[in-house]
This record gives structure tokens, sequence and C-alpha cells, in this order.
């Protein structure tokens, strides 16, 4: 750790397929990647996360505990009031729909468990 780098050990996930409930088991979409980490790093990921959380903007609710979409509307819907008067109300949406049904990892059949390092497929 003195080098600051993270031990690549720490940098491996256990992929796991979990079915999404009631969906159709033949279905790549039918099911959720999950990423099991080295508990090491979930312990630093932790430690770290204690430290910048409070450096965080406050719109920012994307992996702060007590924030979800809601508040991201809420606020949009909040700008957008606050600068309609002045004509400066405007808005850019993404939509990430199924963004990582698409990406294939090499070796990754759906509905198996596959280990992969976090930068790409394992060697």
């Amino acid at each position: 750790m003195h080098q600051l780098k993270i031990p690549k050990i720490w940098r491996r996930a256990l992929i796991v397929a979990i079915p999404k409930p009631e969906k159709p088991p033949g279905n790549p979409k039918s099911y959720r990647p999950i990423s099991l980490l080295c508990v090491l790093f979930e312990i630093l990921k932790r430690l770290i996360y204690a430290r910048v959380e409070s450096l965080l903007p406050r719109e920012q609710a994307v992996f702060r505990h007590g924030r979800s979409t809601v508040d991201q509307v809420t606020l949009l819907t909040q700008d957008i009031e606050d600068n309609f008067s002045a004509k400066k109300a405007g808005a850019v949406f993404v939509d990430l729909t199924a963004a990582y049904d698409i990406i294939w990892h090499r070796g990754s059949p759906q509905g198996r468990s596959q280990e992969f390092c976090l930068g790409g497929a394992s060697r």
C-alpha cells in the first residue's frame, strides 16, 4: 500500500449472474450481474468514502446513503423553476437503460459465474 497502488488480488471480482424475479431464465436480459469484491477492498472503499463523503456536492446522489432518483428529480425541478423567469432553464438527459446489457465479456455466457478483474477478463 505504500506505493499508492491497490494490490491486484484486491481488484479481482467474482461476477455472479442473479436471475431477476419473474423473468424467463432463457433470456440473457433476465439476469443481473453482481460483482463480489475482496473483503479488504470493500473495507478500504468504506474508509475512503467516509472521508470524502462530506466533500461531495449536494447534487450528487449516486453512491450516497439516503439519496435517490427522487432527489435528482426534485433538484432538477427546483433548478428549472428558479431559472425559468430568467429564461435560462435547460436540461440534458442520457438514457442508460440496459447500457451494460450490450457489453460482452470474453468467456461470460449468460447464467454462469465467471471470475473477472475490474479492468477486464481475467487471464
